[in-house]
């Protein structure tokens, strides 16, 4: 990435912050809010504190809305199992594991529960945990270590930064490397930070944090004209 170049969009970032009269990505931050109320790895009920974490009365976009959509896939396979899904998220989110291992061990044993489903005209063809979905999953459980990657987007604001080497979709280790070393740079404009922080309500009591990049990236449609 070259460094010059991203601080260029920074500040085009930050002309289009001081403009806005509503911020388009604030769902994400009430989204995060509610997740970090009501996460509960050892609930009893593992299904309805799931269902209860990934609800929004903003939007349900990042997992896909409530019907076909990556949350209710999940729901159906704690229903199917939920001791099995539970350790499932511990592994994931376990940060002594490596990433890599820890993502492809995820999605293997979604595919695994899929295919355990009874055949029915109503079953699932696909499990929907793409790449986004883990990393929302690993985001909202830190998000000073992680940000939620869509990857076309993400993919297009590396070749605008020039980075010769753009890590493929499954590469999530490389991807996550990539955006903590954007964070870096990001975090060091204390204006900012005074900008985005001034956009997120304070009943969300968010951290400045790693979502940032995410905003950086989505947003790059609307402010790139100035």
């Amino acid at each position: 990435m070259k460094v010059l170049i991203i601080e260029n969009h920074i500040e085009k970032f930050k002309k289009w912050l001081e403009e806005l009269d509503s911020y388009p990505e604030i769902f994400k931050y009430e989204c995060l809010m509610n997740y970090r109320q009501n996460w509960d790895i050892e609930a009893h009920d593992f299904y309805s504190m799931f269902d209860t974490c990934y609800k929004s009365k903003i939007s349900n976009s990042l997992w896909g809305g409530s019907i076909n959509s990556s949350k209710s896939i999940m729901l159906l396979l704690i229903e199917q199992n939920k001791e099995f899904v539970r350790s499932m998220f511990k592994d994931l989110l376990n940060e002594s594991k490596d990433l890599s291992l820890r993502v492809n061990r995820f999605s293997f044993h979604c595919e695994e529960m899929m295919d355990q489903l009874p055949n029915s005209k109503n079953k699932p063809v696909s499990h929907k945990h793409s790449p986004k979905i883990l990393t929302l999953y690993l985001c909202f459980n830190d998000p000073s270590l992680y940000t939620i990657i869509d990857y076309r987007n993400f993919q297009s604001m590396m070749q605008l930064f020039e980075n010769a080497n753009i890590p493929m979709e499954f590469e999530i280790e490389r991807i996550i490397k990539l955006c903590r070393g954007l964070f870096k740079i990001l975090s060091n404009d204390e204006k900012l930070i005074e900008l985005h922080r001034s956009q997120i309500p304070e009943e969300y009591q968010c951290e400045h944090n790693m979502l940032l990049v995410h905003d950086f990236i989505m947003m790059h449609k609307f402010y790139k004209t100035y």
